[in-house]
């Protein structure tokens, strides 16, 4: 019987799957042109069948699923009458405990009187500790019970409110001057930047990668559950005998292990890069060059930017260009003490630099003037030819 249930749950968690929207991590056969391909055509029928015939055994399993709680239901309330006719025989025949008994009016009647005298002797309790309570104040004290509605205990309660209410505002503001105090100026946790555009879009890109692995874990867990029914399928009809392997059931069953496995890996692939893209920040804490969301990219090392650019349509040498002039901005030292710092400029892209800290430093005829101690933030522009852009920033220290 254990077995049963478990089988059973089992084939209800995947009717609970959404076998209709099928994954689409990767450009594929569920995504159009692909999905008219021949190939495509027939892979997605291969997963449909097998969604198809998950959803006929989950329907089969749910009926009897529901007519095991009946029966199990009709087993609980004879044996809930049985206890309840036991208890009655205990009973005396006037005894209004007596499941018989509990709504003759004589019976109702004792019940109301219990509760009345019950509340009557909570009400007394509750006037002694009250007159108790005020006998231990002075008589013009606000906490006794007939100072509370006076107008001038009215006033000092409103004033006490107030008076914690500002407190509790200078507090959490204090709190967070010191949470901002321990921040980088250009940081989008502190307060005074969460609005800021930059710090927006790297909000909004971040949700956009969250949502995206969660939709991932969602098809790989409905792609599994296809993966076990297929495998089992090509297991009952023993189709690894050269004998079945021809059988109709055998062809589908392989067909359908081949397809499901083929989308499985797609999918396996995108959970990986957005968990992974998850976990890294968009702004770098010590200042590198990270390029932003335009190109997602992780970091400005040369395999990731390639890997970033495979996905646009850029020609090689334009992908060349963007990867090699990041890792020369890299090359700028975090920390400076020098009165001015070189900006390396490329021969073939348009460049674009501007202080957002003109008190710490200034550009100007492609030096950077540092002209006090502190974090200078440079906002960085460079393009292709061809209008493609990159808009990063660069964070320097300086001590002078």
């Amino acid at each position: 019987m254990r077995l049963t249930v478990k089988l059973l749950s089992f084939i209800l968690l995947l009717a609970s799957i959404n076998f209709v929207a099928l994954p689409s991590a990767t450009a594929g056969c569920q995504d159009f042109p692909e999905s008219v391909t021949p190939q495509c055509v027939a892979e997605n029928l291969a997963l449909a069948k097998l969604a198809q015939e998950a959803y006929e055994a989950a329907q089969v399993a749910k009926r009897l699923q529901e007519e095991q709680a009946a029966r199990d239901n009709a087993a609980k309330d004879a044996s809930e009458r049985a206890a309840t006719a036991a208890a009655d025989n205990a009973l005396s025949p006037d005894d209004c405990s007596r499941s018989t008994n509990r709504y003759l009016q004589r019976c109702i009647d004792v019940s109301i009187e219990k509760a009345r005298i019950a509340n009557e002797a909570k009400d007394t309790a509750e006037r002694a500790a009250t007159v108790a309570a005020d006998n231990a104040l002075s008589p013009d004290d606000c906490s006794r019970s007939t100072n509370r509605l006076l107008q001038r205990c009215i006033d000092a309660s409103v004033e006490k409110a107030r008076i914690a209410s500002e407190a509790a505002i200078e507090a959490e503001r204090a709190a967070t001057a010191a949470a901002d105090g321990s921040l980088s100026p250009d940081d989008c946790a502190r307060s005074t930047n969460r609005l800021l555009q930059r710090c927006i879009d790297a909000s909004v890109e971040k949700a956009r990668i969250a949502n995206e692995t969660l939709d991932s874990i969602r098809k790989a867990t409905e792609l599994e559950a296809l993966q076990k029914i297929a495998n089992e399928k090509f297991t009952v009809n023993d189709c690894s005998q050269a004998t079945n392997k021809l059988n109709q059931v055998c062809l589908d069953a392989a067909v359908a292990k081949d397809v499901v496995k083929k989308t499985t890996a797609g999918v396996a692939k995108k959970l990986r890069e957005t968990q992974s893209a998850l976990t890294e920040p968009l702004l770098n804490a010590e200042g590198e060059v990270v390029l932003n969301a335009l190109l997602k990219s992780k970091s400005l090392s040369s395999k990731d930017i390639l890997d970033s650019l495979s996905t646009r349509n850029l020609n090689s040498e334009d992908k060349k260009l963007l990867s090699s002039y990041a890792q020369k901005l890299n090359e700028i030292k975090s920390n400076q003490s020098a009165k001015s710092i070189k900006i390396p400029l490329s021969n073939s892209l348009n460049e674009e630099f501007t202080s957002t800290t003109p008190s710490i430093c200034r550009v100007n005829a492609g030096l950077v003037k540092t002209l006090k101690s502190g974090v200078c933030i440079l906002n960085i522009k460079f393009a292709t030819e061809s209008g493609f852009e990159v808009e990063t920033t660069k964070k320097l220290t300086i001590k002078r």
